[in-house]
């Protein structure tokens, strides 16, 4: 089947665009799974799933850009948008994730903070309420046997 060369530069860069979604992708699961240490069992078990869940998007962005047309090509550029990626936007991308979930992890514990202070706030009117009852419960009692 012969392409026109248009077409064929079209199906090399949405290629190239998918090797830099993988490099999104890739960045982003080294930085959560970078949070908690899992044993090797665990990183094995998740690198696995991250490439089969990357295998797939791959297919379904071809499938939906160039029909799952592979050409000698396709691998070419897609080793050319990871190459792009790693070399030029991971840096910086890598920074601000961090940034960015530095930031939610700190507004969380602040939210996690602010609502158990809350809640201590609550047991201690609710104690001091029940202290106070039992206060007047008991003088009610004194006042009914003193009469």
């Amino acid at each position: 089947m012969v392409l026109d060369i248009n077409i064929q530069f079209m199906y090399f860069f949405s290629n190239i665009l998918c090797g830099i979604i993988i490099g999104f992708l890739f960045d982003t699961y080294r930085i959560i799974r970078g949070f908690k240490n899992p044993n090797k069992t665990l990183t094995a078990i998740s690198d696995l799933l991250f490439w089969i869940f990357s295998a797939l998007l791959t297919f379904i962005f071809m499938l939906l850009t160039n029909n799952v047309n592979i050409r000698y090509y396709t691998f070419i550029a897609f080793i050319i948008g990871l190459y792009l990626y790693f070399k030029l936007i991971s840096k910086p991308f890598l920074g601000s994730l961090r940034f960015v979930i530095y930031y939610i992890m700190k507004s969380f514990r602040f939210l996690f903070r602010m609502i158990l202070m809350f809640l201590r706030l609550i047991r201690v009117f609710y104690l001091n309420l029940g202290y106070y009852v039992r206060k007047f419960i008991g003088l009610v009692f004194i006042k009914q046997q003193e009469n």
